[in-house]
């Protein structure tokens, strides 16, 4: 086993560990399930020469796991595609636990920068629920990497690691939380709790993560305004019915 790598313990004590893990994060709400697509719409990630040396590492770990998953992953192979020493690559990260770490919570913390961004901005409630649509999916179709194992590898995070990522998350749902009340305040929409709704929402846009392709017949803005109207016809049904008498 090559250094950093993680022996991933073995037999019963493994499988437990891995399905508490699991098990902590369904009941959060935040895992998703998966259908990796291992096929991916562009070349191997090129790296970016004037990146720092822990962004370029970050880049390809990021593109190996969601090509090969993280238990596929190896130190080695990002070394030899970033084509560096092995000496290099431990200088900045010991283990790929680490790599992982780094990509999710930057991931989740720049989630959660522009969700704030759009609750302080003052925009009526319905602007914000838009808005705040909008910037999920459109993180998650430009970012669809990053996105895919920010949910597809909760499992495979340490424990620790794995409640230090879930904490984040659970803010950006109380903020999500935070503007259905607020549009339920404002326009009196569907009795279901905002929980209910935000998870059906969220779901749907996180989806994109894994089918959306940038080759296809949909840019990402026009998925991002059909997944609103969508849930605008929902939370809203008032909507509806005048869209559908002023047509």
């Amino acid at each position: 086993m090559a250094k950093g790598e993680g022996a991933g313990g073995t037999g019963r004590a493994s499988r437990t560990g891995t399905a508490g893990r699991a098990g902590a994060a369904v009941r959060a709400g935040t895992l998703l399930p998966a259908s990796p697509s291992r096929r991916s719409d562009r070349n191997i990630q090129l790296i970016d020469a004037s990146a720092s040396r822990p962004e370029q590492i970050r880049a390809a770990g990021c593109h190996l796991m969601f090509l090969h998953g993280y238990a596929g992953m190896t130190m080695r192979q990002i070394a030899a595609l970033l084509q560096i020493k092995a000496a290099s690559l431990y200088y900045h990260f010991p283990s790929k636990q680490e790599i992982l770490f780094d990509l999710m919570q930057a991931t989740a913390a720049e989630l959660l920068r522009g969700l704030r961004e759009i609750l302080a901005s003052g925009e009526p409630p319905e602007a914000q629920l838009e808005q705040a649509i909008r910037w999920h999916v459109l993180f998650h179709t430009r970012k669809r990497e990053e996105a895919f194992i920010s949910h597809s590898e909760l499992r495979s995070l340490t424990p620790e690691n794995l409640e230090t990522i879930l904490k984040l998350r659970r803010e950006y749902e109380k903020i999500f939380d935070s503007i259905l009340r607020s549009c339920q305040r404002a326009d009196g929409f569907t009795g279901e709790k905002p929980a209910v709704i935000r998870n059906s929402i969220l779901t749907m846009c996180t989806a994109t993560a894994g089918w959306f392709s940038p080759g296809g017949e949909l840019t990402a803005e026009q998925v991002a305004e059909k997944l609103w109207q969508f849930v605008r016809h929902g939370v809203f049904p008032q909507r509806a019915v005048k869209d559908h008498s002023a047509a």
